[in-house]
């Protein structure tokens, strides 16, 4: 396996950076583990890291140490615990650990299936920016799915998905618009 060297080099920075107490470096030394960048992938090593950050309250790597549960890297799958680490991320704010809390009540994954829970997040992650939230919030309205019908609203987000960069959102852009011509 190659080493990049200045990824290796940004890694050691990190890890001066993490020792210090600071929460980003030690999230980050825990995605270059992830991804194997600057040194050899190690997903338990890079668990330690989201762990030792997340413990201090640190969104972002709560958020990554739930995806690490949600997909089973280096842990066994735990859909529970994804979404305690979820759950913390989204209550501070993070959009990207409301959507995936909206998404596991959702799907009833780690928890009893929630119509009201996971369209709450849903929205909460839409309005924060989440684009994943904006476009599944757009279908939400667009289909009735956990409330009523509402083909304005279904436009809006679905509109603000395509802004987003959400691919799929300018399809349902042209699917709503002909359908209401």
């Amino acid at each position: 396996m190659t080493i990049d060297i200045a990824a290796q080099r940004k890694y050691e920075e990190l890890s001066a950076k993490a020792l210090h107490g600071d929460l980003a470096a030690k999230t980050q030394q825990g995605l270059m583990l992830v991804k194997g960048e600057g040194i050899e992938r190690n997903l338990v090593l890079a668990r330690e890291c989201y762990l030792a950050a997340a413990e201090a309250g640190y969104s972002v790597a709560q958020y990554n140490l739930g995806s690490l549960y949600l997909n089973g890297l280096g842990v066994e799958r735990d859909y529970v615990q994804a979404l305690h680490w979820f759950q913390l991320a989204a209550d501070q704010g993070d959009c990207d650990g409301q959507f995936n809390v909206a998404y596991m009540h959702d799907r009833g994954w780690g928890v009893a299936q929630s119509d009201a829970e996971a369209f709450k997040w849903y929205e909460a992650a839409a309005k924060n920016g989440s684009a994943r939230g904006q476009f599944d919030l757009a279908a939400c309205y667009q289909h009735g799915k956990f409330v009523a019908v509402d083909l304005e609203q279904a436009l809006y987000w679905y509109r603000q998905a395509d802004a987003s960069g959400v691919a799929r959102a300018a399809a349902a852009l042209r699917e709503l618009e002909i359908g209401a011509k």
